[in-house]
């Protein structure tokens, strides 16, 4: 059997999807699995070898935002993914109103996914009140998997966990994140730099972490800070290290971004802050061992650092 997975969206949501993706790979362990997904994401899907037989770049498509893409090569993409002869192409990728066009141009034998009418054989109504690992997972009753595991996970390697070591970094450390995709869902970057140095006093070393394009962000936020931090950000660590250096760490602050999905799937505990989006949706499912704050001020996240961290 031959299936197709579709969801070509960025890193928290992708680790979000990894319970369903693990779901179907028990429900038909000799299956051929591919994933079309976000090029950027190619690295990550590298660790999930044993859920994903092969990772295949998304081109692109009209209505789709995730991409600019050329005419041509949504038609060469297209051609390539018809020519693969799927049994069945699983549309993971959202409600239904352009992906869905999509995954029916992959010719598969059978298509199923959300989409906004009744619910029937291949489509449920889109669910806009589950949680986002849930909402994956609710999607698998149309295959007939029964209470499929919602726990995350993250592979870390050998080489990821020794990066970590050779920055000979303190025994005990927090990481803060305080970059996000977008500025609307960054707390404010004073108060990041204030609770920085509230850790700092409490006697534990501060370690920003983040992407290359958010160093510049974390050197604001240090520069405003009285006593020293580590700038993780700048050596722009792959997602492995990156993770490997949460799991080694007391904890994590951060925004909701990609970040928080993988504490959770690490198991590390976390204070998620919240500014724009909804904790329902995107806080960890484990609301003991991480905890969301919806526009706090400094005093409730201070409040919770003994607690959490």
């Amino acid at each position: 059997m031959k299936i197709v997975i579709l969801r070509a969206l960025k890193l928290g949501d992708m680790i979000c999807s990894i319970p369903a993706l693990k779901a179907i790979r028990t429900h038909y362990p000799d299956a051929e699995i591919s994933l079309v997904s976000l090029p950027s994401m190619k690295n990550l899907f590298e660790r999930y070898s044993h859920l994903i037989d092969e990772f295949i770049p998304f081109s692109g498509f009209p209505g789709m935002p995730e991409l600019n893409f050329s005419p041509n090569e949504v038609t060469r993409f297209l051609s390539d993914m018809q020519e693969r002869e799927f049994d069945l192409a699983v549309q993971l990728h959202g409600s239904g109103e352009v992906s869905n066009e999509l995954i029916n141009l992959f010719g598969a034998k059978r298509c199923i996914g959300f989409h906004q009418g009744p619910k029937n054989q291949d489509y449920l109504t889109y669910p806009n009140d589950l949680h986002e690992v849930e909402r994956c997972l609710a999607l698998l009753e149309i295959l007939e998997i029964e209470k499929p595991d919602p726990e995350l996970e993250f592979p870390l390697s050998k080489e990821d966990k020794k990066m970590v070591l050779d920055l000979c970094l303190p025994s005990r450390y927090v990481c803060i994140h305080p970059g996000a995709s977008t500025e609307s869902k960054r707390w404010d970057r004073m108060l990041f730099s204030r609770l920085a140095d509230e850790i700092s006093d409490r006697g534990t070393k501060v370690v920003f972490t983040g992407s290359s394009n958010e160093s510049e962000l974390v050197q604001g936020i240090m520069k405003s800070m009285k006593s020293d931090a580590f700038d993780a950000a700048s050596l722009n660590l792959p997602i492995g290290p990156l993770s490997a250096l949460i799991q080694q760490s007391s904890g994590l602050i951060c925004n909701d971004t990609g970040v928080s999905h993988i504490s959770a799937a690490l198991k590390k505990k976390s204070i998620v802050i919240f500014t724009e989006t909804s904790p329902d949706r995107w806080a960890p499912l484990d609301g003991n061992l991480h905890r969301a704050l919806v526009r706090p001020s400094l005093q409730e996240v201070i409040h919770l650092i003994g607690e959490v961290l």
